[in-house]
């Protein structure tokens, strides 16, 4: 999940107008404690803007610590704001 998320990040200017726009928008309610890190996978997944993990590939969830929220956090608002 919190791989996923980075990596929207990263690809950000490689998709379209409106998907960018849609990206950042969730991302900046993340990266404001608007939401958490679930809800932005979820939403990110609903608008499919990120590929659905495949069953096959499933794994494990690995737990996030609060610094790597917090890194995650600070990349979103050097990038976004």
């Amino acid at each position: 999940m919190y791989k996923q998320i980075e990596q929207a990040l990263d690809k950000i200017d490689s998709s379209s107008k409106p998907n960018q726009v849609k990206i950042k928008s969730i991302l900046k309610r993340y990266a404001m404690d608007e939401i958490g890190l679930d809800g932005a996978y979820y939403d990110l997944l609903e608008d499919e803007l990120i590929p659905m993990p495949q069953r096959c590939g499933m794994s494990a969830k690995i737990p996030v610590t609060k610094e790597d929220e917090k890194r995650l956090k600070e990349k979103i608002k050097k990038m976004l704001l």
